[in-house]
């Protein structure tokens, strides 16, 4: 009796420990931090996180780009925010490359948190 409350116990314990979500895969990185253009989105955007959330930005959504990274330019949305998520929500601006977010720039943190696959986003450049 007394190994089956233990089994319990164990297997309780594996459960909640199993139910927890990892967190959020970042690092340090250095932003340049520039004035730069603003873009809108032209088609949603259905992203899928490394930590296996699901995030999806709005067609008409706009950007400005706040810097560059060695992983690409740095958006920041202007008329919604956007988090990624783990154990923690993380505040985040997509990281674009040749025409595909490569990863997240962690303005709190100060980091960046890459996707394991870049993802095609469809942006164009605000003509003022």
């Amino acid at each position: 009796m007394k190994n089956l409350i233990q089994l319990l116990c164990i297997l309780a314990s594996l459960g909640i420990l199993g139910g927890c979500a990892l967190e959020v895969v970042r690092s340090p990185v250095n932003i340049t931090l520039v004035k730069g253009s603003e873009f809108v989105l032209t088609q949603p955007a259905y992203l899928v996180l490394d930590s296996g959330y699901q995030r999806t930005i709005n067609s008409g959504t706009t950007f400005l780009e706040v810097g560059t990274t060695q992983y690409g330019m740095v958006l920041k949305p202007l008329n919604t925010s956007f988090t990624i998520e783990g154990a923690h929500m993380h505040e985040a601006y997509p990281v674009i490359q040749n025409g595909a977010v490569t990863g997240f720039y962690l303005p709190v943190e100060k980091s960046f948190s890459p996707l394991t696959k870049p993802i095609a986003i469809s942006i164009e450049k605000v003509k003022k």
